[in-house]
């Protein structure tokens, strides 16, 4: 292969390996460096990337989908570096400096973090005429080039947060936080509240149940228009910078493309929904034996089922869920992308995976949570305790979250609307707790 179809993988400062792609055979290649190999510390990029042998092409492919942003994020991208948006390597060499996780992607000989660095002040003003101006300039495009890296569809613009002002960065300098503003149009309303209330909701219960928060760190930046910033977890600051931890998301711990991020994953016809090969629950259970704390993992795991039930996040996919990687094994993250979809009319709300055959989300009543349980390999007796407690702190925490001093005007009734919502699934995923453990074995 040609210097041209070789790209040096990096995680910071060390050189993880040497991907290749050869275009005749539309094949990719993967080689980890021996310097890599040799460190204590080393790890394997995902599962089914193992760190001896070579892994297929196709593997390897589906890997790297899962890094690259999706829909018109991804044309944007694609038309700024002029190759397809089927051009996988083509994409990474252009925008991949900076993926989710540890991962940066730069042409050989030239390592990511030789790049110069680069970091230019956004003020809120700058910020809130881009938010206006999405229709004629994407999102994503900034000072001529395109600057998500990240995957997703939402409108997103990566930055480093210093004493309160917004940066962009290049070169060796990474990100600390993601901006999410309001969706174009008005489709949404209120998105920006719906999914900080949703975090914050799912960390007051983590904390009163674990006495630890559970889900990314986000706050509103008033700009004067609200925009969502999340702390990034996959990034860590140090007395040298910001260090990039990496992550895998449950697409790639399952090796499954962005295509399966779904659970009927040829869509919901009559004549296909039976389909059902992509991310589901059942398959999140098989990663139990590659979890660092196998125990703690699968309770971080069921309490995002358990948000999906209570704040009526239809979107909960494959994609939605990540994993900290390193020579031990997986971890989950925090959780990330809590929405209550359901609060919008004008939006798919059957559920991404279902809960034992259950697609609807009034329809899931106890034989599906059973049934769940079941596929996940979960204690059905466990879950029914923890269900019972989950929904117990929510119906406490729901109404003083919606009470919050940071929403204003049409959010106050938004959130308040969203609270009472929590609690009346919350009555009824308690009530439907206690027929949990009942069903025979044979049932399933």
């Amino acid at each position: 292969m040609t210097d041209g179809y070789m790209l040096e993988v990096n995680a910071g400062s060390q050189r993880v390996g040497t991907l290749g792609y050869d275009q005749a055979a539309d094949a990719f290649q993967f080689d980890y460096d021996p310097a890599w190999l040799a460190l204590p510390s080393r790890y394997p990029l995902s599962p089914k990337l193992p760190l001896e042998g070579r892994a297929d092409s196709h593997v390897i492919r589906r890997f790297l989908e899962n890094l690259l942003p999706e829909g018109e994020a991804l044309a944007v991208a694609a038309t700024d570096a002029r190759v397809a948006r089927s051009n996988v390597f083509g994409l990474l060499r252009h925008l991949g400096h900076e993926t989710a996780g540890a991962l940066g992607f730069a042409a050989v000989g030239r390592t990511s973090t030789e790049q110069l660095p680069l970091r230019r002040r956004v003020s809120f003003e700058e910020l809130q005429a881009r938010i206006d101006d999405r229709a004629n300039e994407p999102f994503n495009r900034w000072d001529g080039k395109v600057r998500m890296s990240i995957a997703g569809h939402q409108d997103k613009l990566l930055v480093t947060i210093d004493g309160g002002e917004l940066f962009l960065v290049d070169g060796s300098l990474s990100s600390t936080h993601i901006l999410k503003p309001e969706p174009a149009g008005t489709s949404a309303p209120c998105m920006v509240a719906n999914e900080h209330y949703c975090m914050l909701l799912a960390n007051r219960i983590s904390l009163r149940r674990w006495k630890a928060p559970c889900a990314a760190q986000v706050s509103i930046l008033r700009v004067p228009s609200p925009v969502l910033s999340i702390e990034r977890f996959d990034r860590r600051q140090t007395a040298h910078g910001v260090e990039r931890i990496h992550i895998i998301d449950g697409c790639q711990a399952l090796d499954l493309p962005v295509s399966a991020k779904y659970e009927r994953n040829v869509g919901e016809h009559p004549d296909v929904r039976n389909i059902r090969d992509g991310a589901s629950f059942e398959k999140l259970g098989t990663l139990r034996s590659a979890l660092v704390e196998p125990a703690l993992g699968m309770q971080r795991l069921v309490l995002w089922a358990v948000t999906t039930l209570l704040f009526g996040n239809s979107d909960a996919h494959g994609k939605n869920i990540s994993f900290f990687v390193d020579r031990t094994g997986l971890t989950p993250t925090p959780l990330y992308d809590l929405v209550s979809v359901v609060q919008y009319e004008n939006f798919h709300h059957d559920l991404a995976m279902a809960f034992g055959d259950e697609f609807v989300l009034k329809d899931v009543r106890s034989f599906a949570l059973a049934d769940f349980c079941v596929r996940m390999g979960v204690d059905r007796k466990y879950f029914a305790r923890e269900l019972t407690r989950l929904c117990e702190l929510a119906m406490q925490e729901a109404p003083k979250q919606a009470e919050d001093a940071v929403y204003v005007g049409e959010e106050i009734a938004f959130v308040r609307q969203l609270a009472r919502f929590v609690v009346t699934r919350a009555n009824a995923l308690k009530e439907m707790a206690r027929d949990i453990s009942k069903f025979a074995a044979d049932n399933f």
